[in-house]
């Protein structure tokens, strides 16, 4: 499989979690533990994919309460064959909170092959300014 199709795919189920609401769905393509930068800056190391997936509900349940994201993929390339980077054009759409109304920003993803699949090894969200 090329770089840029298991890219749509991981990318494709994380859009999926985050507007259905489900932290599950959404971190079930990170690693057993990945390091994660989250919109804020916020470097959180060693984490499993329960802790990135308990961590979102309470997000979808608290400051992005109805919000939807779209992902549009910018590149993926292989960097060895068992590492492919990834980056992606992210929008937010939220009702309400911190971020409320539409937001960009930029992914950044390190996947690594885990047997015959690709999981998200880090995972950095950068918010582009207005």
């Amino acid at each position: 499989m090329e770089p840029k199709e298991i890219a749509q795919r991981i990318l494709k189920t994380l859009e999926n979690g985050w507007n259905n609401a489900s932290g599950t769905e959404f971190a079930q393509h990170f690693a057993d533990r990945s390091e994660y930068v989250d919109i804020r800056g916020t470097l959180h190391q060693n984490s499993t994919p329960k802790l990135i997936g308990d961590e979102h509900d309470k997000l979808f349940v608290s400051l992005y309460t109805g919000s939807k994201v779209t992902f549009q993929l910018l590149q993926a390339m292989f960097i060895d064959q068992n590492t492919i980077l990834v980056n992606a054009g992210a929008e937010l759409d939220a009702p309400s909170g911190p971020l409320a109304g539409k937001n960009n920003s930029t992914i950044t993803l390190v996947l690594i092959k885990s047997g015959n699949d690709w999981k998200i090894r880090a995972f950095q969200n950068t918010v582009v300014k207005r």
